[in-house]
């Protein structure tokens, strides 16, 4: 009897767990709400020193939406901004 009640416990932690992973994938898997970065308001060179993080799609944080996208005018990939705030 001992041995199904940690069976069931078990069972109940592991779905737990599930519908949180699931909950936490479904917040960076949902690229229809990716935003892309307004890059053509920020001139070169340099960025304004604000500290307003973005997380980008490629799962780094940046300082402010302008340092993504002179990483987007560096390396020339796409990067899309998940959510304000860090990854």
């Amino acid at each position: 009897m001992a041995l199904s009640a940690v069976r069931l416990v078990l069972l109940l932690l592991a779905a737990d767990l599930a519908a949180s992973l699931d909950s936490l994938r479904s917040e960076f898997d949902q690229p229809s709400e990716y935003r892309t970065p307004n890059c053509n308001q920020y001139k070169l060179p340099g960025c304004p020193r604000d500290f307003s993080p973005v997380c980008g799609s490629d799962m780094s944080t940046y300082p402010n939406e302008c340092t993504l996208c002179m990483k987007i005018r560096e390396d020339g990939h796409d990067i899309k901004i998940i959510r304000s705030g860090p990854c």
